[in-house]
Parts: C-alpha cells; structure tokens; sequence
C-alpha cells in the first residue's frame, strides 16, 4: 500500500537503469538480482564479509566504513567522527535545542519521532510489557525493567 502511494500517486518511482547486456530497464535496487538471474554475472560482493551490492563503488564504501573504520564527518560540537553525513546529521540533533516532534494531546514537544511514539502510548494507556513473575503491565520496557529489579530481583 505505502509503495502504491509512492508510486502512483505521489510519482516517486524508482530510477530505472538499462541493463549494459540486454537493455532491460531496471531498477537500481534490483539491479544485481538482475545481473545473476538473467546474465550469471555475480553481483559486487565484499571480499572480508561476502555482503552483495548493487554496484561496486557500494563495495567499496562499506569496506571503508566497516571493515577499516573510516570515519570523515566531524561534529562541531564534540569532535566525534562519523562514517556518514546521514550519521552525523542524526547525531547533530542531540546537540539542537530545537523538539519537532509535538504530543497532539499536551503540547510536550521531543527530538526524536520515537520518543514522541512512546509518550502518546502513556496518554493511550497502551501498557504492552507485561511482567512474566505477576502480570503486571508497563507502557515503557524501561518500567518494566525497573519494576523487575525493585519487586523481582530474583529474577536479575
């Protein structure tokens, strides 16, 4: 269904690529399937790891990252290093003051998406971690582990 929507309506379809042995268009993400099916040409693989990609500048950039720990994106405000733009602008958040993330039903705002998610969950009463030693129901894990360790600690 989110493809659909995607595709059709919001036209954010995929970039289709000719196939260099046969002119097939395909689809960058398909394209090493595509390779090994239709032709027997192996897709780029990592020699330390045997992970397959697409194409072989993806190789060579993961060899980078996780195999020598390249890391070349700073942090202004820590000086940590990172592997990838995307990395470090995640990162950056933590150093923001800016919370996008508002709670439609008190107005406390968050940084990140997933702590707006849990929050609402306690304004729902969705307690979905339930204690194995006496049922009892938490809506965060992290009140589940703490009510473990003070009433069960037994079970630590």
């Amino acid at each position: 269904m989110k493809q659909h929507h995607r595709h059709v309506h919001l036209k954010l379809r995929p970039k289709l690529r000719s196939c260099c042995h046969c002119g097939v268009k395909v689809a960058g993400h398909l394209r090493a399937a595509h390779l090994e099916q239709a032709h027997g040409v192996p897709a780029p693989a990592c020699g330390a790891c045997g992970k397959k990609f697409n194409y072989p500048n993806q190789v060579l950039r993961h060899q980078k990252h996780f195999h020598m720990g390249e890391k070349s994106f700073k942090c202004q405000s820590c000086d940590m290093m990172f592997s990838s733009q995307a990395n470090l602008t995640q990162h950056a958040i933590k150093h923001s003051t800016q919370r996008e993330h508002k709670c439609e039903y008190c107005g406390k705002a968050f940084k990140w998406r997933k702590n707006l998610t849990t929050h609402i969950m306690m304004h729902l009463n969705n307690r979905r971690h339930v204690c194995s030693a006496c049922d009892e129901r938490f809506v965060q894990q992290t009140s589940l582990k703490y009510h473990i360790t003070k009433r069960h600690p037994e079970m630590v």
